[in-house]
């Protein structure tokens, strides 16, 4: 059964919509500095601010300009700075970026998201403490209740996903 729904059909016309961009590559190959450069050009288009969820211990603070002086690109950046610690599980990225969002950011930058993933508190840890406990409430083997220790972990990823991408943000 299909619900009844009204919709609203108009011309497209080019806006200024949130990007999302993701860089990889090697360790020192240069990708919180193309970032706050990326960020730069963003905020040329967007306006506001760029905020910086740091999980990488203040790294982002060498691109910053000195206590009194300008920023000057490309070398150095304004950006308004978060650090950012364990745990580093899905809702806790999404309240730093909400966080950032209120605060009046228009561009975030995020060093690193694979923390998320594999860092103290992130979808691998969750997943081994939720079979874990399935298992216990079971009372059955991890590899038994490892399929569904994926439930809560990914529900959460799926949660910070699908809010990130509906927020007036880029990241």
């Amino acid at each position: 059964m299909t619900s009844e729904r009204t919709f609203a059909f108009s011309s497209a016309v080019r806006a200024a919509v949130p990007i999302f961009v993701g860089l990889v590559g090697s360790s020192s190959s240069g990708k919180t500095k193309s970032a706050l450069r990326l960020a730069t050009g963003m905020q040329r288009v967007y306006g506001g601010k760029i905020f910086f969820i740091d999980t990488e211990g203040r790294r982002a603070l060498h691109y910053a300009p000195r206590e009194g002086e300008k920023a000057v690109p490309p070398h150095t950046c304004e950006f308004t700075h978060l650090p950012f610690s364990a745990p580093f599980g899905p809702l806790d990225y999404l309240a730093a970026i909400e966080a950032c969002a209120k605060a009046g950011a228009k561009v975030i930058v995020i060093d690193s998201m694979s923390h998320e993933h594999e860092g103290p508190g992130g979808v691998l840890e969750q997943h081994e403490t939720e079979t874990a406990r399935i298992a216990k409430v079971w009372k059955s083997s991890l590899d038994a209740a490892s399929q569904s220790g994926w439930q809560a972990p990914k529900a959460a990823r799926k949660k910070l996903i699908n809010t990130v991408i509906q927020l007036e943000v880029s990241v």
